[in-house]
């Protein structure tokens, strides 16, 4: 049929749009809907209708009760359009049971429920007498493709439409009594992300191994032993139970950036499965105002922590929005252009709308504040009303806690908190607050993750740009957010790209929102390769709507009087079961045309915006996901199968998926390192306790034991003593800094200096209206043909590029140094073994209690190692921060963060002759003496920090590790725990077994879960024996 013949109107009929009957459940679209052949199957869940084969249609024999069904049959009255739902079995039916020749049925009576077939009227009289009545083939099941494949079936139109005409004898089916699965969707129970930590058996052995220390802290626990304090046993005790209750602890931050309204929060409420938790205001007004993290906790009841921003930091935002304010309102080029016209007046709008929102009624009775009031005076002011407000919020340290039972007093808190109202004469707390965590039970916070809703990076407010910005970049995954119909040149998705270039963040994807927004006919202007199959699907849709009115007339032909024979009420049951399947694959049919359209546009964006931002990637492997909210939440809470597609469509299921993935690794690490080096721990301190009583056989025998734990004692204190490396780390990096990179700086300073300087008189000749733009933007902005400039870049181009060389060089140094300090601590404990061998070589009677002291420190050795590891990897992305922050010109670098004080300046400059002031400060800002010494300073600060941190947190891990070996060897020095040992050896006859048992269950888990693993894997080596 031409395209013209085909009416538009099943553009506001897809799949999704409900005309389905809930208790049909939609199988795959997906299958091959072609005629079915004898000896083909069902599934399952699909009832199998046959035609008869005879005009009588069924034999039923006299004796089979005719009489009685006859008079059930001549009270009914059938008068439903919709069939009704029945417990007793299912009405899925597929395409494939349209046509073909059947064998006879055969027929058995099963009971049924008495709940409605049809309709409200004879019903009862129905279900008994027709209901029972089951009609089966000795047909086997056929299995349907594989979910999410409708593409791949694109060349079926015709065969389609074959099955969609009605035969000349009408088929006549009746229902089976296979069950329909009413449960509504679960989040848990989708399918986990393709990694190793999820296949199913991980958690099964992670369950044993916890079970593992369940069992030995329940046999401990029958001891009085595990009661006193000063027993080794109490310690064990404690151990066995907090190692029963392991879960992964690693985290990872997700934030999804994007300019207001692009559906950031709605697609948080759908990650989150919780409808409409965060929103928007009736007036439509922004959802996202403040950077809001989503914390999981194990427990019914909801928390939000409030932080705000400091006094002194409100006054430099006010003092900032108060100078874009006059600018717009005193003008000082009445010749500016169009786009700095419209940049000056969204800049005045957000002012004039944050103060409003910030103090209500106060403005309304002092307009003067914003306009003539004294600069100063008016910034003081608004200060004061400040003031007025924080203490009642209970601010003075800056964070507040609230909790909630209910869902709902939560979410609109949150809005109150986040967002505008429609509450004209109520201040808003949003402008106050710096940052909302928000703490609730959710599937997808429990993975792991922590779910971050942000301002957008154009946000006028340059306060919330820069605590965005610096947000982004300690965030593990960004989803870069916009609309799909605008992704393509969407500017917000475009601002972050530009900071991933600039900052070399590694892990950026798109999220593109309103998937479902698309209609047949503007796919195929905008796709017309793909414009014959949408049509084609389109027609299948006009015609199958063609059958449904007629079998909907053949109905209504019957009338409203009750059937006169048995053969009539049959016919009227049969065409009704021809109705409800017409109806039902037309619900299919409009599923495939939206399904189709929908997943053409998806690949189209997202093939485009990888060939976009690829290049803008560390890894160049750029992901995206087109989802709509809308989708998902139509169909969330209706049954898991018929929803299950729609769910699918929607992109929702993928993307949770696939965040969920991002902490995977790290959690097989840690559970690895569990049961590879924690559990076997404390079961070598339990076997040291055991073995304690065979060190009671003499005085020799103790007192060799004794020298060898001295001397294991004596080796550890000399690692951790005050003049030991340990104590030294952070003074020989900074001193390492200092040589390298400090003096190198200090010796080129002014020579940058005076290149910036020339750079910013290359600025000058702008016009006023731009030099004010660039200005407002932190010395960022878009100028004509030339596209984006970024006035800090241009002026640090002659020390980024001395520079690059230089950190790499210094980078490698600090890389080896570091790998020195680790192999020492492997040094510390060789040193330790080669003790303990030396005594058991000196008497074999020794090996016996040293041999549990050896296994003992080898796990220690390999827990301490673990943890370094981590603490130098989190080390090395530090490093990759601070050479960030010194070498790129982004806001929050060094360089814009000295500059930030002189475009604050500007920004405040406004009237006559403010462009000569503008270019005055900046001039000065830049042609500074100071300004590259500045930046040593704070880039040797940076460093320094990051430094004494590492230090600190690597002696607290070693000091960790080592006070437990202390406790370990307290055990042998100890002469009550020999004691405790020797005077209970019934517990310590039994203990022992319980620690064999334990370590050939946990032998079994390892072999488990390394063979799991195999060959080749990055994570083999971590389960290897020692």
């Amino acid at each position: 049929m031409a395209g013209s013949e085909i009416s538009d109107t099943t553009s506001s009929s897809l799949g999704y749009g409900g005309h389905h009957d809930p208790d049909y459940p939609l199988p795959s679209i997906e299958r091959d809907i072609t005629p079915t052949s004898e000896g083909s199957g069902s599934s399952l869940a699909s009832p199998i209708y046959t035609p008869s084969s005879s005009p009588g249609r069924t034999i039923i024999s006299e004796s089979s009760g005719y009489e009685s069904l006859n008079g059930h049959l001549q009270t009914l009255r059938l008068g439903s359009l919709t069939p009704q739902a029945s417990t007793s079995g299912s009405t899925n039916s597929t395409v494939q049971e349209r046509s073909g020749t059947s064998p006879t049925p055969s027929i058995r009576v099963t009971p049924t429920p008495s709940s409605s077939l049809i309709s409200s009227r004879g019903t009862e009289d129905l279900v008994e007498a027709v209901g029972a009545l089951e009609i089966g083939h000795s047909r086997q099941p056929t299995q349907s493709p594989e979910p999410n494949d409708l593409l791949a079936h694109a060349s079926t139109a015709t065969t389609t439409r074959q099955s969609l005409s009605r035969p000349t004898t009408p088929s006549r089916r009746r229902r089976s009594s296979s069950g329909i699965d009413r449960s509504s969707h679960k989040v848990e129970d989708e399918e986990p992300p393709q990694v190793l930590f999820y296949e199913r058996e991980v958690p099964a052995i992670l369950t044993t191994a916890r079970n593992i220390t369940a069992r030995l802290a329940q046999f401990l626990s029958i001891s009085d032993l595990h009661q006193d304090q000063n027993s080794r046993i109490q310690n064990a005790y404690q151990t066995a139970i907090r190692l029963s209750t392991f879960q992964p602890s690693s985290v990872r931050i997700v934030g999804f950036v994007g300019d207001s309204g692009v559906g950031k929060s709605s697609l948080i409420n759908s990650l989150l499965d919780r409808a409409e938790f965060t929103r928007a205001s009736n007036s439509g007004a922004a959802c996202t105002c403040v950077v809001t993290e989503y914390h999981f906790h194990d427990r019914d009841d909801y928390f939000i922590e409030i932080e705000y921003f400091t006094m002194q930091e409100l006054r430099r935002q006010f003092e900032q929005l108060l100078g874009a304010y006059r600018q717009h309102k005193f003008p000082e080029s009445p010749t500016m252009s169009a786009a700095d016209r419209e940049d000056l007046g969204k800049n005045a709008a957000l002012a004039q709308s944050t103060f409003r929102a910030s103090f209500r009624n106060k403005l309304d009775d002092h307009p003067e504040v914003l306009d003539t009031l004294p600069f100063s005076d008016a910034i003081d002011t608004m200060m004061g009303w400040v003031e007025q407000v924080l203490p009642s919020l209970g601010t003075q340290e800056n964070s507040l806690r609230e909790s909630f039972s209910d869902i709902n007093q939560c979410s609109n808190r949150l809005t109150v908190l986040a967002s505008e109202t429609d509450e004209r004469d109520q201040a808003y707390s949003w402008p106050l607050i710096r940052k909302l965590k928000v703490y609730l039970r959710s599937h997808i916070l429990s993975r792991g993750l922590i779910l971050a809703d942000l301002p957008g990076l154009r946000d006028l407010n340059y306060a919330r740009q820069n605590v965005t910005e610096r947000y982004v970049r300690q965030c593990d995954l960004v989803f870069a957010i916009a609309r799909i119909g605008r992704a393509k040149s969407d500017a917000g998705v475009k601002e972050v790209f530009q900071l991933a270039r600039q900052a070399s963040l590694p892990n950026i994807a798109v999220v593109c929102t309103q998937s479902d927004a698309i209609v047949p006919i503007q796919t195929r202007k905008d796709y017309p390769r793909e414009s014959n199959r949408i049509l084609e699907i389109e027609q299948d849709v006009l015609d199958q709507k063609g059958i449904l009115a007629s079998l909907e007339q053949e109905y209504i032909d019957f009338g409203d009087f009750p059937p006169t024979s048995m053969e009539e009420s049959q016919d009227r049951f049969e065409v009704q079961q021809e109705r409800d399947r017409a109806l039902k694959l037309l619900s299919e049919l409009e599923f495939q045309l939206s399904h189709y359209i929908i997943n053409i546009r998806n690949r189209d964006v997202s093939s485009y915006l990888q060939s976009l931002y690829n290049s803008d990637l560390r890894e160049g492997n750029l992901k995206t996901f087109c989802i709509s909210n809308t989708i998902y939440w139509q169909e969330r809470d209706k049954p898991t199968q018929k929803a299950l597609p729609f769910l699918n469509l929607s992109g929702i299921i993928e993307l949770r998926r696939y965040c969920i993935g991002i902490v995977a690794e790290s959690h097989l690490k840690e559970t690895i390192n569990y049961m590879k080096h924690e559990i076997p721990t404390l079961l070598n301190s339990v076997q040291i306790w055991i073995d304690a009583s065979l060190g009671d056989a003499n005085a020799e025998r103790k007192q060799e034991i004794l020298n060898t734990v001295s001397a294991i004692q004596r080796e550890l204190d000399d690692f951790v003593s005050p003049v030991s490396r340990i104590n030294d780390i952070s003074r020989e990096l900074v001193a390492k800094f200092e040589n390298q990179v400090g003096q190198y700086m200090r010796d080129r300073a002014q020579q940058w200096s005076a290149s910036a300087g020339q750079t910013s008189l290359l600025w000058e000749s702008f016009h006023h209206s731009s030099y004010a733009a660039f200005c407002r933007h932190d010395g960022t902005y878009k100028i004509g043909v030339q596209g984006d400039r970024c006035w800090n870049e241009e002026a640090m181009s002659s020390m980024k590029d001395a520079m690059e060389g230089v950190w790499n060089a210094f980078d490698g140094d600090v890389k080896s140094y570091l790998n020195q300090q680790y192999k020492s601590v492997d040094e510390v404990f060789r040193n330790v073994l080669r003790v303990i061998r030396a005594s058991a070589n000196s008497d074999r009677n020794l090996q016996a209690v040293l041999n549990s002291l050896t296994s003992a420190l080898i796990h220690h050795q390999s827990l301490l190692l673990y943890d370094i590891e981590n603490i130098l990897e989190d080390f090395e992305e530090e490093m990759f921060t601070v050479q960030t922050d010194s070498l790129s010109p982004i806001r929050t670098s060094i360089v814009g963060q000295i500059m930030a004080e002189t475009y604050g300046k500007a920004k405040v400059e406004y009237g006559r002759s403010s462009h000569l002031r503008q270019k005055k400060i900046i001039g000065s800002g830049f042609h500074s003496r100071t300004l590259f010494n500045n930046h040593r300073r704070l880039f040797k600060a940076q460093f320094l920090a990051i430094s004494n941190t590492l230090q600190q947190t690597i002696k607290d891990i070693v000091f960790k590790q080592f006070a437990l070996i202390g406790d370990d060897l307290a055990t042998l020095r100890n002469e009550n725990a020999v004691q405790e040992s020797v005077t209970n050896p019934e517990f310590r006859i039994g203990l022992e077994i319980e620690v064999a048992r334990a370590r050939e269950d946990l032998r079994k888990a390892g072999t488990a879960i390394r063979d799991l693993i195999g060959d080749g894997s990055v994570l083999e080596a971590a389960l290897m024996e020692e």
